[in-house]
């Protein structure tokens, strides 16, 4: 889902944010508390543990807002994403709408594709984020790609790790 302006971002958020509410008890977790700027306090019944989740249209925006990146703050950011479709490894857990299930930091998700000559958009973002956190198989990946390829997804790789100028989507 590529949502390019700030009220796309905002309506998409939305849309998430009021599916979770009524997927909460499906995925065994409790809103504690609403924190502003689609954060809650969550309680995984589950795991007997307490988040900070955000809510995001799909887990490749914590790259594509820095959220790998932006500084800690005072005020916790968060340790946990609730997206509507899960499409890349983030390091923190991943609640996904979309496949009803909670995933582990680190989580390859599955992307159901086969027999395809060319990466979609959801598989390079996938490539991407494995890029970005260093996976041995993005390497290996990379090294079957042409030079021009791989040059241009280690561009991209340095871009997200640069954070934007602004504030910052979490705060």
């Amino acid at each position: 889902m590529r949502t390019s302006t700030t009220r796309n971002i905002r309506l998409a958020r939305e849309q998430v944010a009021y599916q979770f509410h009524q997927e909460a008890l499906r995925l065994h977790l409790v809103v504690e508390e609403p924190l502003g700027n689609y954060r809650y306090r969550v309680y995984d019944k589950q795991a007997n543990k307490y988040y900070t989740a955000m809510v995001l249209p799909c887990s490749f925006d914590y790259y594509e807002f820095r959220l790998n990146v932006a500084r800690k703050r005072k005020t916790k950011n968060a340790d946990m994403l609730i997206v509507e479709h899960h499409n890349a490894v983030v390091p923190i857990p991943v609640c996904s709408l979309a496949q009803v299930c909670i995933y582990e930091p680190l989580a390859v998700p599955i992307l159901h594709r086969k027999d395809s000559k060319r990466r979609n958009h959801e598989e390079s973002m996938l490539l991407l984020s494995k890029l970005i956190l260093n996976f041995e198989s993005a390497y290996d990946e990379l090294s079957k790609m042409t030079s021009r390829t791989s040059r241009r997804y280690l561009a991209l790789r340095s871009e997200y790790l640069k954070p934007r100028i602004g504030r910052a989507m979490g705060s």
